[in-house]
């Protein structure tokens, strides 16, 4: 059901860094509505670091030169118009609060019809009496009280506020409905584009052929279990173990052996030429709160394509078991990798269809109808 004259204008991460959740939702709500998208107003204060005095210069640049410009990833994207506020993340003196206020102000567009503010960053709480909000949609994709390199003190505080101003609250993890009232609060589950990941592509050069092989695609980061990954690699020499993605820790740079292949990040719609062809996808994660609270976007995508999936045993994961296959130590994640191996090529198609199946009602454009069709419920109260 279409609403007729809304328009969205969206708190979310930096456009086209990752593609997030709320960027895939969006992109296809785009189609239908004007979105305006503004980037990351973080979630900790910068410290003198090599990595945030980089992260200050990108924004200013951005600032300076690209406040107006349409995105370039999501390729099919229609987003009106990227905004990248020249904002002080979790600012305390009221001088800079002030200074924060004012920039955001004068970038944001003007108002022309019922507009939604979408706010995936709780840290925007600050700003909402600027946006002339008709309706306020607070998503959560993260438990960020756990989440890596946030200020989870200012964090949960900013969403606690947020929750009370919220007329619809979207949670992407069901461990996190007790944070929130009950009456205006959905489990919205991360969604898949099957399209992309179940047509036919062709093997990347750099996957080698006539040998088995394993992948993950994503971040390199302090969550990667790196001590089970060289120990698997080292017990099963006669496979070869890609990963695809940005190296984020010194584990990553550490993370070598002979048949370890460590690919830069690609776009996210050439990911699937390698899922395709990979003969296991994995998902090695460490068990601490982040994950345990985790719900991995890939963890679709790995069944979307059919590819079997061995995973960390945490919530989300286990809510796919079957077809995914958990493994809590080093020897059953052994005891997995050998026993998809052996899979005769009937019993791969049979995994492939179950996978298949168990995500058929899981499509990004499936969550953005729900979505649509709430908003047009509160709109009618």
């Amino acid at each position: 059901m279409q609403v007729l004259n809304m328009e969205f204008l969206v708190f979310g991460e930096d456009w086209g860094r990752h593609p997030s959740s709320s960027q895939h939702l969006l992109s296809l709500i785009a189609k239908q509505y004007p979105v305006y998208w503004i980037n990351s107003i973080g979630l900790r204060q910068p410290q003198v670091k090599i990595k945030d005095i980089k992260r200050i210069t990108e924004k200013i640049c951005a600032f300076l030169f690209s406040t107006k410009t349409r995105p370039s990833t999501l390729s099919q994207s229609s987003i009106k118009q990227v905004i990248t506020p020249l904002v002080w993340p979790l600012a305390k003196p009221p001088l800079i609060k002030q200074l924060n206020r004012y920039l955001l102000a004068k970038q944001l567009p003007p108002k022309k019809q019922f507009r939604v503010v979408w706010i995936a960053l709780p840290s925007a709480v600050d700003y909402l009496d600027l946006c002339q909000a008709d309706m306020i949609i607070y998503y959560c994709g993260d438990d960020f009280s756990a989440l890596s390199g946030v200020d989870h003190h200012k964090a949960i505080q900013a969403e606690q506020a947020l929750g009370d101003q919220a007329d619809l609250i979207y949670l992407a993890n069901q461990q996190l409905m007790d944070r929130f009232p009950s009456n205006n609060t959905i489990y919205l589950p991360h969604g898949v584009d099957l399209t992309l990941f179940q047509s036919s592509t062709i093997r990347p050069p750099a996957i080698q052929e006539d040998q088995p092989c394993i992948g993950f695609y994503g971040s390199l980061n302090t969550w990667l279990d790196y001590e089970l990954l060289h120990y698997l690699a080292k017990h099963r020499p006669n496979i070869q173990f890609y990963f695809i993605g940005n190296k984020e820790c010194q584990q990553a740079e550490q993370l070598q052996n002979k048949n370890i292949h460590l690919l830069p990040a690609l776009p996210h719609h050439q990911l699937v030429s390698y899922l395709q062809h990979w003969d296991i996808a994995i998902l090695p994660f460490i068990n601490n709160r982040q994950i345990q609270a985790c719900n991995p976007l890939k963890l679709r995508e790995y069944l979307a394509a059919g590819c079997p999936v061995i995973s960390s045993h945490y919530p989300a994961a286990t809510e796919y078991e079957p077809p995914v296959i958990t493994a809590k130590t080093p020897q059953q994640w052994l005891s997995a990798i050998d026993h998809i191996l052996q899979f005769t090529p009937a019993k791969k198609a049979a995994y492939q269809q179950k996978a298949q199946q168990r995500v058929q009602h899981d499509s990004w454009q499936q969550r953005v109808d729900s979505i649509l069709n709430q908003i047009q419920a509160f709109r009618c109260k």
